[in-house]
């Protein structure tokens, strides 16, 4: 599939992922604990929607983000006018994110803390102890009590845009065909190989003897692997490249990715076969192919389901977009954003 394609694919799916609930999770964790922190100091109110504050404090995760990324091109200094600009923009999201939460919240979600309980326990999982858990919330400055309730608003809004046939869209299987038909150099893949190696190495100037050493190991390893030993096994116990741990397998691969050595030979090997002990600069190679992938258009099945999620993605966006504008329209939204001071 080629770089442009693939672009559009990222970026449609980073637009949608800006109305999901994990991803507004930012804007709720600074609001949820920033609420703790109301007795101590007073908070600045920037808009109401529907009645409901938005508070300054809200949008400081999102004005973070983007001066980030601003400052990675190369800006030196933060402008008022910037800091401004920053905050319109994150206010919006967090606009459209309270529009959809206080709709959500008119439809009764079963067994709500259940499935709090079990997206909590999920993300706990992900950093195996308690302790290095508590560590990650610190580090993003967030609480247990502001995570929990940013699970809870996402799952709200999960089930209601379910609901609302936003989320996952169905996608005809004529779509998908015609945009597969119409996109045929979008699939174009190079010849591939699913290869495994075993690598015993050489010095930088090896000498006749660390060579003519090296190389009996390898051939005495070849020949147990013939005799039936697991070349993923041989590959663990003797194989001085990293890919030892995973059984010597570099996974798939083009041409150009080892050196030329080694692809003349991997590439011309029968599928399961080994090959005889190759020399490259890095030392002898055994050489193991598993698959073979030949070069042209990728057949219609392989990418059937990825095309279709895209489509999804595209549509939900469209979607999501036209619901907000409708909510836009019977909300009450007032904005008190103070304007920068001219410069």
């Amino acid at each position: 599939m080629n770089k442009r394609l693939l672009a559009a694919f990222y970026c449609m799916i980073m637009t949608l992922l800006i109305f999901t609930p994990w991803a507004v999770t930012a804007t709720v964790y600074a609001s949820a604990d920033a609420q703790k922190e109301s007795e101590k100091k007073e908070r600045k109110v920037v808009a109401t929607v529907n009645g409901s504050p938005v508070y300054e404090d809200q949008l400081e995760p999102g004005v973070q983000e983007g001066l980030k990324k601003y400052k990675k091109y190369g800006m030196r200094k933060e402008t008022p006018a910037l800091i401004n600009r920053l905050q319109k923009k994150t206010l919006s999201k967090v606009v459209d994110h309270e529009l959809l939460y206080q709709e959500s919240r008119k439809v009764p979600v079963k067994d709500l803390d259940k499935k709090v309980d079990e997206k909590l326990k999920k993300m706990k999982r992900k950093y195996q102890t308690d302790e290095r858990f508590e560590n990650h919330l610190k580090r993003n400055g967030q609480t247990l009590e502001g995570l929990t309730a940013s699970i809870r608003e996402g799952i709200y809004i999960e089930e209601y845009l379910q609901l609302q046939g936003i989320a996952d869209p169905a996608i005809p299987d004529k779509s998908i065909r015609e945009f597969y038909d119409g996109n045929p150099e979008s699939y174009f893949r190079k010849e591939s190989i699913k290869v495994s190696h075993i690598l015993i190495k050489l010095g930088e100037n090896p000498g006749p003897e660390e060579k003519e050493k090296a190389f009996k190991k390898a051939q005495e390893i070849r020949k147990e692997i013939v005799a039936g030993a697991d070349f993923a096994e041989m590959a663990k116990k003797y194989s001085e490249c990293n890919s030892a741990s995973g059984g010597g397998s570099l996974r798939y691969i083009n041409k150009g990715y080892m050196p030329e050595e080694f692809d003349k030979v991997a590439f011309s090997l029968e599928k399961d076969t080994v090959s005889e002990v190759v020399e490259t600069k890095f030392g002898y190679h055994i050489i193991l192919v598993t698959d073979k992938i030949d070069e042209g258009i990728t057949p219609y099945e392989e990418v059937k389901d990825f095309i279709k999620k895209f489509l999804q993605e595209d549509e939900s966006k469209k979607l999501l977009d036209a619901h907000l504008v409708k909510l836009r329209e019977k909300a009450t939204i007032e904005v008190f954003l103070d304007e920068p001071p001219k410069e």
